[in-house]
């Protein structure tokens, strides 16, 4: 049940007993602290009304027994009492009511005349107060010669003891009730911008994550988590962002080539045509194809990737023999550059799709004649590939979003030449379930250079 309550009234509950425990804890140790106090209070106070007593004791047939005073102080005034007994035990003094009150204990005389001082509290006949009892034996010519008990009364201390009980008895669960609304006030109040984040959440539409909270808190855990529900409003707004813009971009793109392979059967099939241009309609229609394959293949890798199903097999790769290797397929339009040895633990498969990705890039924006490089060097624990190109180059606003998902530099360009614009977004993909980077440096009218760093080990 208490697993269902809300969170501030536990955590006034939980506040509630800790200050229990350290309140009831604190009101033990003053009690028993003051108690102490108190009776050792008393106690000194005995001792000095037993000097007082020793020094008025007379002798009488080694017999000790109070037959006058030998100083100012009476040793029976002040509600003190005094009991005198000789060495047998028997009392030589006992005619005082307040002392026939008090019950006699033979094992405290007993322990007096062996010698040994010993305190108790003893209560009074037919009353219910309670007196503190010294027993000390009486010495003469350092012979235990009998035994004297001197008593006071406890009320002073029971008072005490009581009103101190009766203000904690009253305190304490003042104190709790005080601390459990002040708790709840604090609680609520700390709390409060929790339920401002949970209503937020709560009315936020799916089709607006713009909202934001903006709660102006310090920095500590609930501003903290106001930040980052801010945060991940801002990372859900993006990601949704792109997936429209994604699905916007997917659909024209399948859009195009069928619009294209539906008007071109449709063109055919108007009237009876010569073999030939049946022929010059298939061969439009199987280009149509191949782009919709090329869009397929890469969307299914960018799904694979994002769902996390592209598992990389790393595995030690000669970096110039397979950039001799990626040449090969674009020769003689790009030459290597390199001699040292390289070696990195990669996927070979990946980085192959990397280099081509990049290598076609630069096939198709450098005009004949051009000249494309692609240089290899270690740096540290690094290797660096850059595909050099002297082609038409990329003006300035488009390279920050050059790697984002079906952005074309050149929209009609593109498309006629078969691009998509997913190409570099799965080169950027490659490169990062690497570990590593990619980025593009450009000069409009001057080429582009594309510079991939990876790590030599996983």
């Amino acid at each position: 049940m208490l697993n269902r309550a809300p969170i501030r009234l536990r955590l006034t509950l939980w506040y509630l007993l800790l200050l229990a425990v350290i309140l009831a804890a604190f009101a033990t140790g003053v009690y028993l602290l003051l108690r102490h106090t108190l009776y050792q209070n008393l106690n000194e106070s005995i001792v000095n009304r037993t000097v007082e007593v020793l020094n008025v004791i007379q002798f009488e047939d080694g017999h000790p027994h109070l037959s006058g005073r030998l100083s100012s102080t009476n040793p029976e005034k002040d509600g003190y009492f005094v009991r005198v007994f000789d060495v047998t035990g028997s009392a030589t003094l006992s005619d005082s009511a307040s002392v026939a009150a008090v019950p006699l204990d033979a094992n405290a005389v007993a322990d007096a005349l062996a010698g040994e001082t010993t305190y108790r509290s003893a209560g009074i006949l037919g009353d219910d107060d309670r007196v503190r009892v010294r027993t000390t034996p009486i010495t003469r010519d350092r012979t235990i010669v009998g035994a004297l008990e001197v008593g006071q009364p406890e009320d002073d201390i029971s008072e005490t003891l009581f009103t101190l009980l009766l203000v904690m008895g009253i305190a304490y669960p003042a104190t709790l009730a005080v601390a459990g609304l002040g708790g709840v006030f604090l609680a609520g109040r700390a709390l409060s911008p929790i339920d401002r984040i949970t209503n937020a959440a709560r009315e936020t539409p799916v089709d607006d994550l713009g909202q934001r909270l903006n709660l102006h808190l310090p920095d500590d855990e609930v501003g903290r988590l106001a930040r980052t529900f801010d945060e991940m409003l801002a990372r859900l707004d993006d990601a949704f962002r792109r997936q429209r813009q994604f699905t916007a971009d997917a659909s024209h793109e399948l859009r195009t080539p069928l619009t294209v392979i539906k008007g071109q059967i449709d063109v055919s099939l108007l009237f009876e045509r010569e073999p030939e241009e049946y022929r010059h309609v298939l061969h439009a229609v199987n280009e149509e194809v191949d782009r919709l394959i090329r869009l397929a293949g890469s969307l299914l890798t960018l799904a694979r990737a994002d769902a996390g199903k592209i598992a990389p097999v790393f595995e030690l790769i000669n970096v110039p023999e397979l950039v001799a290797g990626v040449l090969e397929q674009v020769r003689p339009t790009a030459a290597a550059i390199g001699s040292s040895p390289a070696t990195i633990q990669a996927d070979e498969d990946l980085l192959l799709q990397l280099m081509l990705n990049l290598l076609d890039n630069a096939v198709k924006y450098t005009p004949s004649g051009g000249r494309i490089d692609v240089h290899w060097e270690m740096t540290g624990n690094h290797v660096e590939l850059r595909v050099q190109d002297t082609g038409i180059g990329i003006s300035s606003e488009h390279l920050p979003n050059l790697f984002d998902r079906f952005y074309r530099v050149d929209q009609g360009r593109t498309r006629a030449e078969g691009g998509v614009g997913l190409g570099l977004a799965i080169s950027r993909w490659i490169a990062e379930v690497h570990g590593g980077s990619i980025q593009a440096d450009s000069v409009s009218g001057e080429g582009t250079t594309f510079v991939v760093q990876l790590p030599t080990s996983q």
